[in-house]
């Protein structure tokens, strides 16, 4: 009789309190447009971001350069003092064509949420076993999905 009491309380306090600080808070969907250095639009980012404990933040989406449609992508942000810093991964297959991934850091003003971007990318063209590495930088702005 003891452990099914003990078991009864203890499952009504996980169904109960657990939920709440188990949950994300939600802040919304964000786009990002990826500038070069030289200006030229590159890609667009769409995540939905939500705010864990202790002050990070996950952005789960997608990442979009156009004719081959969206990819997966996803990461993790900081707010460090004005800015808030990314690293943001993104990863595809495309059919016939090769594979690439990339990691990007971010570092954004708070104020604004625009900021500047480096990658480093590796790409692989199918049939081939060679990859080939890149880095790459410029701006990031802030954008109306």
């Amino acid at each position: 009789m003891h452990k099914l009491f003990s078991l009864l309380l203890t499952s009504t306090f996980l169904f109960l309190f657990a939920p709440p600080l188990l949950a994300d808070k939600f802040h919304g969907e964000l786009c990002w447009q990826v500038f070069s250095s030289k200006q030229e639009n590159l890609w667009r980012y769409r995540f939905g971001v939500y705010e864990k404990e202790g002050g990070h933040f996950v952005l789960l989406g997608s990442i979009d350069y156009g004719p081959n449609g969206p990819s997966a992508s996803h990461g993790n942000a900081i707010v460090i003092g004005n800015s808030i810093k990314m690293t943001i991964v993104s990863t595809d297959y495309e059919d016939g064509n090769q594979v690439w991934s990339e990691t990007v850091a971010v570092k954004l003003d708070s104020a604004t949420l625009n900021g500047t971007w480096n990658a480093l990318s590796l790409e692989s063209d199918d049939g081939k076993t060679e990859v080939l590495g890149f880095r790459s930088r410029g701006t990031i702005n802030l954008v109306t999905c």
